[in-house]
């Protein structure tokens, strides 16, 4: 076979390999590189947030963005929708800098003349940032993606990758996408509380000086706020720009302060925040004056990181502009803030309180998220409720007795009919009431808790099952979250044995069954 004939033959096998991949790639387009998904015939997974942003910005439809860095991936899109009454995509970008997350802003209002609203974070401990900076520790940067330069899609278009991570499963797994409520979202993968951010204590150490401010990272800090927080801001007067300053915990200001970098940390933001207040569509929010949730490390899985209802909070906070700061009261806010963390005492946070359900804190904070009261259900009206073998003084519930249940019958089923020691209770739970706390104790022999929640078809939603065997005669508190659940639903409170093999005078007490 001649030279050229074997080349030529290669060249053909190659093309017919290479095109079909191509084109699939094309088609189905997993970085909506080239046009919007079709999750109604492919399955397409959100988890590459420097190469789908783009496509994201470019192709999706939306009229209203969330953006910042990890700080934001526990934002619900959904919420923002229901709150401001837009269609919202969420576009953050772990540990983006001011630089990063800007241009991707400005690349959205190039390609989308329907933006309207912006909700961004700002990473405090990023103000005096070279105003050029982009991480390049955090992986190479599509920038095939980016760009409109078509030559170069074939990183893309024939990318190994792609193909065997992207495409395969696109085709062969169930049609959808992942929802932008759950795209970066971390929440659930990590504990919250003070035994987590701080496991060894906090040190109280301070060095003798504190360092402070040079005039040229003041200049560097102007740059950076000026071209990549407020420029576009001014470039884009139709639009309106929601910022926050991302709420660290009070262990991350103590930890500044213990490098002796507290006032130069105090006069950084002190000069951002008067260049971006000035600004007619810009609110700049603050969380650094609610001490009561920033000291509080059940909202927090590290120094830094907050949990999600801190992102529920700053959303209504944001629509309602309550902590905001102004041209008006920045200055008195600026000062509060200082003598705040020069004066607090950090080694309080020794003996604060870790809760057992990370969610506690999320209950507790939930009557400012949806304006909700809490309702405690052996008190409040409008709830249908069946007692048996048990009496209730409105304060507890003591239940007596035993189930005349068969072992292999499963609890939850058993308890639907009338054999029961203790409550049913039937109400309608709306949208603002998300999580059940009870606390109970053993009282005798075989008492124990057994809770059960079911939906208005009669499905066990939620349940606590205890068992007499390892629970002591202290009173303890349980938790229950409920906030997927809405409409009429029935909680059973069963506390005597939960068959016929018990005494039949075991005895449990529930309290404090509170709904928030």
């Amino acid at each position: 076979m001649k030279p050229k004939t074997w080349l030529l033959g290669w060249l053909a096998a190659a093309l017919l390999i290479l095109i079909p991949s191509g084109v699939t790639v094309y088609t189905i387009d997993p970085y909506f590189h080239y046009h919007k998904p079709d999750p109604e015939k492919y399955s397409y997974t959100l988890d590459n947030e420097r190469a789908q942003n783009n496509g994201i910005l470019r192709h999706f439809d939306y009229n209203a963005l969330i953006t910042g860095t990890s700080m934001t991936e526990n934002f619900k899109t959904s919420e923002a929708d229901r709150i401001f009454g837009t269609q919202t995509v969420k576009v953050s970008f772990m540990g983006g800098t001011y630089k990063e997350i800007n241009d991707n802003i400005a690349q959205a209002f190039s390609y989308n003349s329907d933006l309207k609203l912006v909700i961004r974070g700002l990473d405090m401990m990023r103000f005096t940032d070279d105003p050029d900076l982009i991480r390049t520790d955090l992986g190479t940067y599509p920038e095939y993606l980016y760009d409109d330069d078509p030559f170069n899609d074939i990183e893309y278009l024939l990318n190994k990758d792609v193909l065997l991570g992207r495409i395969i499963p696109a085709m062969q797994e169930e049609a959808g996408i992942t929802s932008f409520d759950d795209y970066g979202r971390w929440h659930d993968l990590f504990p919250f509380g003070r035994k987590t951010v701080c496991p060894n204590g906090i040190n109280p150490y301070r060095p003798e000086t504190q360092e402070h401010l040079s005039e040229a990272e003041k200049e560097i800090l102007r740059q950076n706020i000026t071209k990549n927080v407020t420029d576009l801001a001014d470039a884009h007067p139709e639009a309106q720009f929601l910022y926050f300053y991302t709420p660290y915990s009070i262990a991350w200001w103590n930890e500044t302060a213990g490098k002796g970098l507290l006032e130069k940390q105090l006069e950084a933001e002190q000069e951002a925040t008067r260049l971006i207040v000035s600004h007619p569509n810009i609110q700049l929010y603050s969380l650094n004056l609610r001490s009561d949730i920033i000291t509080d490390l059940n909202h927090y899985k590290d120094n830094q990181h907050y949990a999600d209802w801190i992102n529920s909070l700053l959303l209504r906070y944001m629509k309602e502009g309550t902590c905001r700061i102004t041209p008006d009261n920045c200055e008195a806010y600026l000062k509060q803030e200082a003598d705040f963390f020069r004066t607090y005492d950090y080694t309080s946070l020794n003996t604060q309180e870790d809760y057992t359900e990370d969610l506690y804190a999320a209950a507790l904070l939930n009557r400012e998220i949806t304006k909700q009261e809490p309702v405690d259900l052996l008190k409040a009206e409008g709830i249908t409720r069946d007692v048996r073998n048990a009496e209730t003084d409105g304060e507890t519930l003591l239940c007596t007795g035993t189930l005349q249940r068969d072992s292999a019958e499963e609890i939850s089923e058993y308890l639907k009919g009338d054999d029961f020691a203790g409550m049913r209770m039937k109400l309608y739970l709306d949208e603002g009431h998300r999580f059940l706390t009870f606390s109970g104790r053993k009282i005798t022999n075989q008492g124990q808790p057994t809770v059960c929640v079911y939906d208005s078809e009669g499905n066990l939603a939620a349940s606590h099952f205890g068992s007499f065997i390892h629970i002591d005669y202290r009173k303890h508190m349980y938790f229950l979250d409920l906030k997927d659940l809405k409409g009429e639903i029935t909680i059973l409170f069963h506390g005597g044995f939960t068959d016929m093999t018990g005494s039949l005078y075991s005895s449990y007490e529930f309290s404090d069954i509170i709904l928030y």
